[in-house]
């Protein structure tokens, strides 16, 4: 009896475990293609547009455009609009803060970032660092809705930026 037991036990965990591993299995296939959470995209910038009121406002805007790459996600085109304080001198002489909204176009959809980042003199030049989160209510298909937010480096001498963090899309 106890035999029987044991053996009528192992069988319905073996038929909890296949029946519960089918379902992980459905589920995994109806992800998004960034099932891990994660954004890591790269893009090059070239300035499309520029206002200097630095001599009388301390103010510089641009206007960015490029493209890219957002793993998982593929190719994608951005807009960037920035404005810098350059009368803030967060990490000592010829530094300033960009505060900025990102606006990536995918093919699932519009993914709508905002930063904020202190560009920093390097021995290589201007160097960004700093943060971005994920607009949601901005954000357009599968990226409606989202949440995120992650690390942003930005090398001006070479007009790349890199992003990496969290993105949970709400579908």
């Amino acid at each position: 009896m106890n035999r029987k037991r044991v053996v009528s036990t192992f069988c319905a965990l073996f038929a909890v475990a296949a029946v519960g591993g089918g379902i992980v299995s459905v589920a995994q296939a109806d992800e998004p293609p960034n099932h891990a959470n994660r954004l890591e995209a790269t893009f090059t910038e070239t300035n499309a547009s520029i206002t200097n009121r630095i001599a009388d406002l301390g103010v510089f805007q641009l206007i960015n455009t490029g493209t890219g790459t957002v793993d998982g996600l593929g190719s994608a085109t951005l807009t960037l609009s920035a404005t810098q304080d350059r009368t803030v001198h967060p990490c000592g002489a010829g530094s300033w803060t960009n505060a900025a909204v990102r606006r990536i176009v995918l093919a699932d959809g519009v993914l709508v970032v905002r930063e904020l980042v202190y560009i920093c003199q390097t021995n290589s030049g201007p160097r960004g660092t700093g943060t971005w989160e994920v607009d949601g209510a901005s954000s357009t298909g599968i990226f409606a809705d989202a949440r995120g937010r992650g690390d942003i480096t930005i090398v001006i001498p070479t007009g790349t930026a890199t992003l990496s963090g969290r993105l949970n899309l709400a579908g």
